[in-house]
């Protein structure tokens, strides 16, 4: 960063940690809206401001989340405590542990967050902070699930993002808390596709992302927020965001469950779902309807004994030597594919031989030990032929995805479905019941030839999710 930038950022560091905002921070007229029950406030293009005053106006409305394994932020889009963050922020970990608000002058702390939902496509979850204060908010640019982004947002429009640069320890032990950092920038480009972080489009933009942005806003010169940052290339400056749109598409779309009846007809849709993907063998949809509480049962039955033991014996490392030595050997023929060797090598894995080595012979199946190599395998190839890690970086790109909710999803499929793909099944009812602590339910299905099986589910992010699968006697 040059001289004159750091001072800018240092001027804007302390205009933030002073800010305490009672309101939203736009001006103008604004709209009120309500989507699936969340009340949102859509900005107008009326008064333009310049950077440091956009970022000044809008800091009281973003929030540190701070989970059990990492933290990210998130944005107040209703005073009544509802936000917007990233659902990689939240989903793998076991609980919110807090959301504070830095660019308030008391930066509040509140201990009761709930995850509402978790969009089981885009990378976007709603939270709702338990609280009697009104809390400031962000307007929306727009509150329609449908507006192009080009309605709201042209390439090269200035666009500003807030980071909060210390984790709650390091600003406690502080004399003033730093409050959040301004960055600015434009947009570069309107469309951008990554299937591997979600169906897109993104935005481009140009101003700084690092680590611990994710689920903060990004905001236009009239002070509305206009995406949400979600991923950034390693080494690189800029990054992308999900467009405001499909926030909005999100709340519309979240399932309204306040009462018996919508239960229980949301809960025979998703079961009709789930078997229709049993029939199709549809694995992105089956680890979609998939319980994330038991998929991480499954994770820490499997994933965590598999490491160990193949740690142990060396093997992992023998099996990660292997792929750097195929990608060396494919590295001088750009029309050598090293995917169907890989795969060869993951086969090998389930083999009896492979898993007495391993120790796992008769106390796990061969497809969960192919499983977690492929997951495991698959990531570090990626990490070193894509992203140009070394070693030991792309062995932590490994490690994070074999304990990601999406692989442990993968592992708690194999405990589930087994021998029922392709089934023509037919639903013959759904039982909904309170539960302990969340509601319950359980269908009955007919597989066919005098056999039937209860799907069990559970309430959890706001929607039913497949927990377990279990042969019923006639």
């Amino acid at each position: 960063m040059r001289s004159r930038d750091k001072g800018l950022a240092r001027r804007w560091l302390l205009a933030l940690s002073m800010v305490a905002l009672v309101a939203s921070g736009s001006s103008g007229c604004t709209s009120a809206h309500d989507l699936g029950g969340i009340r949102i406030s859509e900005g107008t293009h009326g008064r333009s401001f310049g950077a440091a005053e956009v970022a000044e106006r809008s800091a009281g409305a973003v929030g540190v989340v701070v989970t059990n394994n990492g933290r990210g932020l998130g944005f107040v889009i209703d005073p009544a405590g509802y936000m917007i963050t990233n659902r990689h922020v939240v989903e793998d970990a076991d609980h919110i542990e807090m959301v504070s608000f830095p660019g308030l002058k008391s930066v509040p702390e509140y201990a009761q967050v709930d995850v509402v939902y978790i969009d089981p496509v885009r990378d976007l979850a709603l939270l709702h902070i338990r609280t009697e204060d009104r809390l400031p908010h962000l307007e929306l640019a727009t509150a329609g699930g449908r507006a192009p982004v080009s309605d709201y947002l042209a390439e090269r429009d200035a666009v500003v993002l807030l980071s909060r640069e210390v984790d709650p320890d390091e600003a406690a032990a502080m004399e003033v808390d730093p409050g959040l950092l301004a960055r600015t920038g434009h947009v570069e480009r309107l469309e951008v596709y990554n299937p591997s972080v979600g169906p897109g489009p993104f935005l481009g933009v140009t101003a700084q992302i690092e680590q611990g942005q994710s689920g903060g806003p990004v905001l236009d010169r009239h002070g509305r927020a206009v995406g949400v940052v979600t991923w950034t290339w390693r080494d690189q400056k800029g990054g992308f965001a999900i467009p405001i749109t499909e926030a909005a598409r999100m709340l519309v779309e979240r399932p309204r469950l306040d009462s018996e009846a919508a239960r229980h007809s949301r809960a025979e849709e998703r079961v009709r779902a789930y078997v229709a993907a049993l029939g199709t063998g549809s694995q992105d949809e089956l680890r979609r309807l998939t319980s994330p509480s038991h998929a991480r049962e499954v994770r820490g039955r499997t994933v965590e004994v598999l490491l160990e033991r193949s740690t142990e014996e060396s093997i992992l490392q023998s099996f990660l030597t292997g792929i750097d030595q195929l990608l060396l050997e494919t590295a001088s023929d750009s029309s050598s594919d090293p995917f169907p060797v890989f795969e060869r090598m993951v086969a090998r894995t389930g083999t009896d031989e492979f898993m007495g080595d391993l120790g796992v012979r008769g106390k796990m199946s061969g497809e969960t030990v192919q499983t977690f190599f492929f997951e495991i395998g698959s990531a570090y190839m990626a990490a070193r032929l894509f992203g140009d890690y070394g070693r030991r970086d792309a062995m932590l790109v490994a490690y994070q995805r074999v304990y990601s909710l999406d692989a442990a999803r993968s592992m708690a499929l194999l405990d589930s479905v087994d021998g029922l793909r392709g089934v023509n099944a037919e639903l013959q009812g759904v039982e909904v019941s309170p539960g302990i602590h969340a509601p319950r339910a359980v269908a009955t299905v007919d597989i066919g030839r005098g056999r039937r099986i209860a799907v069990q589910m559970r309430m959890e992010w706001g929607d039913w999710y497949i927990s377990e699968i279990q042969q019923m006697s006639l």
